[in-house]
């Protein structure tokens, strides 16, 4: 019999046996599953049958630090399959899997290598030299030129990237199109992997030029924050003294030779104007512009040099003799600048014009056309060469110009400021005005021309403004009567001096009037099938005015009815002013085509016609004698002109009374008031005709009463 102690033992022994069998057991059946795992992880897809992830898929299966592995695997064996396959797949087909291979390859080296660029190495010191900050003001400036051109790359790649984006989705939908069995679906899905190629190395480069960019600018700003910090502890150095005079005398003796070059260069132009379509004009006006930017660097190199001897002579206050003032050579370097600034922007244009006209060239002008793309480049960094020294002349200007304004006492500095802040803003505002905006007739228009437009139009709206206010004033002194004569005078001078004043601005502009044809037609052009109606009442308008049968202040009817007095007369429309206080606006042109009644276009007193009637019997005389006498009463009629008194007529026997019409003659303030004259003449009548017993007769009618039929049969029997 076994101990109980044994059967323990043995029963633990038993157990630990287990576990370590079944730990065996799990970790068999974990490295099984992390092969099968690995195994199925990524399957490479077919290509008749292609997700539209398949790329996102095989990066994410892939690991970490290899994340192309499985692409590259793929391609390997997609070239592997076309080079058996020999003739199987189309060229565009094998030449769409050689690329993918080359990019997944460029992807793979792309992502293992870490640019990175060496900081800048910025000491400081308790002093600099002008050279020293020169020169870091050069490497300022080609940093920024590194940032524009990263910017300009970046922006390709982005454009790049869209388009390929754009490929890429008419790849898919014509992919999916197509069936199974379709030979067209392989080969758009070979063109397919190789656009997905390539637009990750774009995403790269974006993303590779973005970070470029963040460094640059972070140099950037780390430079100017430099530059400011050792301009303050810029010193002059005596001892460059009489280095800068043997170099002012070299520069001098070299611009004497660059100024008979380009007289040279000029006449050999002037020589072969007539050698059109051989390239020559090209090659001598890059010729001429070289010359010319040599002479241009060799005058701001003097100037430079100039201006350096001022300013350690200024700031140390030595006693050495000067050819000039420095504020004259402030001055006529501000010009020199200026001139070099607007010749740059010349000369430039011609070397991109030329470089741009190099392309497209047949095969017989190539050559010419690659000299003359040679000769605009060239052209093109030795205008970047001009502008660094232009960028130098202006940064040593400014020091001189600093000394110039260090505090005088008394009017000397007073005045001394005001023409140093006068210089400066004349400097702003000319390389303002004068920098081209667009062309007309191939001539550069400049903000210049465009502010002595305003100015002209401007002082033209002035002038008649002026002109029309001195013309009110001769009409506020003369009769009413010659009011009319005053308005044409306002509106014809008005319109006459806007004219005149805008054709002057926009021939500043180098708008050409001279084709007089051309703008005839287009007027009538445009007259025919807009303008019609605005010019019809335009001329209408002056005709009026001309031929003067309306003016202001005639009293007028029109067709329909309206009466009212003339108030103005504009081009386009005439207004009234009817009795009851109503302003009717009226096309000029319907005042000259319809029938209008002008009460007072030659003499002001009108005759009016009262008629009325009185009952048959009554004494015809007693009838003149009232009318006349109520006539006298009315305050409008005309009592003291001979032939022109009161008279009676009898115009005829009525239905129910005797038909008289009384006529009268009325003053001007009466013709403009024909119904409240009416009223009062009848009022007076009436009066009268109470006055002597007339009596006013009202419409008579006798009515037949009809017998009914009851007393017709009655009669009838009678009859009978």
């Amino acid at each position: 019999m076994v101990p109980k102690y044994n059967s323990y033992k043995l029963i633990g022994l038993i157990f630990l046996l287990l576990q370590l069998v079944e730990v065996k057991a799990q970790a068999d059946l974990n490295l099984f599953a992390s092969n099968s795992k690995e195994t199925k992880e990524y399957e490479l897809p077919e290509i008749s049958q292609l997700p539209t992830d398949w790329w996102i898929q095989a990066i994410k299966t892939a690991p970490p630090d290899q994340p192309f592995l499985h692409l590259s695997s793929w391609g390997n064996t997609l070239l592997s399959q076309a080079q058996s396959e020999g003739s199987s797949l189309t060229a565009e087909s094998l030449q769409a899997i050689r690329q993918f291979n080359i990019n997944i390859s460029n992807l793979t080296q792309n992502s293992e290598i870490k640019e990175t660029e060496a900081p800048l190495s910025l000491t400081q010191q308790e002093s600099y030299a002008l050279n020293e900050v020169l020169e870091v003001m050069q490497q300022l400036r080609q940093k920024n030129q590194q940032l524009e051109n990263e910017r300009a790359t970046l922006a390709v790649f982005q454009n790049d990237v869209t388009k390929e984006r754009q490929k890429i989705d008419r790849l898919i939908i014509s992919y999916q199109q197509y069936s199974v069995d379709q030979k067209e679906k392989n080969t758009t899905a070979y063109q397919w992997l190789e656009a997905r190629s390539w637009l990750a190395i774009y995403e790269i480069q974006i993303t590779q030029f973005t970070s470029k960019i963040e460094q640059t600018q972070f140099q950037i700003n780390s430079l100017q924050q430099h530059l400011s910090d050792i301009k303050e502890k810029l010193q002059p150095n005596i001892e460059d003294l009489d280095k800068l005079d043997k170099q002012i005398d070299i520069n001098r003796k070299a611009l004497a030779k660059a100024q008979q070059d380009a007289l040279n260069s000029s006449s050999n132009l002037t020589n072969n104007k007539d050698s059109v379509g051989t390239g020559a004009v090209d090659f001598e006006k890059l010729n001429l512009a070289q010359s010319l930017i040599a002479q241009k660097r060799l005058e701001l190199a003097i100037a430079r040099d100039e201006l350096h001897k001022h300013w350690i002579v200024n700031k140390l206050d030595t006693e050495v003799t000067l050819e000039q003032p420095t504020e004259e050579l402030v001055t006529s370097v501000n010009q020199l600048l200026q001139d070099a600034r607007d010749k740059v922007t010349q000369w430039r244009t011609l070397a991109q014009e030329v470089l741009l006209s190099s392309v497209g060239v047949n095969n017989t002008t190539s050559e010419m056309a690659r000299e003359r793309t040679l000769f605009s480049q060239e052209v093109l960094l030795k205008l970047d060469g001009l502008d660094w020294q232009i960028e130098r002349v202006s940064f040593i200007q400014s020091l001189t110009g600093n000394n110039l304004n260090q505090p005088e006492s008394g009017m000397t500095g007073f005045f001394h400021g005001i023409a140093n802040f006068t210089s400066t803003v004349t400097s702003g505002f000319s390389a303002v005005v004068n920098k081209p905006l667009f062309r007309i007739n191939e001539s550069p228009v400049t903000l210049l021309p465009l502010l002595r437009l305003i100015i002209i139009v401007l002082v033209g709206y002035l002038v008649s403004k002026l002109v029309r206010y001195i013309i009110k004033r001769m009409e506020s002194r003369r009769s009413n009567d010659k009011s009319p004569v005053f308005f044409m005078l306002d509106k014809l001078i008005h319109y006459i001096i806007i004219f005149v004043a805008a054709l002057a601005g926009f021939t500043t502009l180098g708008i050409d009037f001279s084709n007089l044809t051309l703008i005839a037609g287009a007027l009538s052009v445009g007259i025919g099938f807009g303008l019609q109606n605005i010019v019809s009442n335009f001329v209408s308008g002056l005709t009026i005015m001309f031929e003067r049968t309306l003016k202001v202040g005639d009293y007028i009817e029109i067709e329909n009815g309206f009466t009212g007095t003339v108030k103005e007369i504009n081009a386009r429309s005439t207004r009234i002013n009817t009795n009851d206080n109503i302003d009717v606006v009226i096309p000029n042109s319907d005042l000259v085509t319809n029938q209008i009644i002008n009460w007072t276009l030659r003499d002001s007193i009108k005759r009016v016609k009262i008629p009325f009637g009185v009952a048959y019997g009554t004494d015809k005389d007693l009838v003149k004698k009232a009318a006349q006498e109520a006539a006298e009463n009315v305050p409008y009629t005309l009592t003291n002109m001979s032939g022109k008194e009161p008279e009676v007529w009898m115009t005829g026997f009525g239905d129910n009374s005797l038909d008289f019409i009384l006529l009268v003659w009325v003053s001007k303030y009466g013709v403009r008031r024909p119904n409240r004259i009416k009223a009062a003449y009848l009022w007076e009548l009436d009066t009268a005709f109470n006055k002597y017993g007339i009596e006013i007769p009202f419409p008579q009618r006798v009515l037949h009463h009809a017998k009914d039929s009851t007393d017709l049969d009655d009669e009838l029997g009678k009859v009978e």
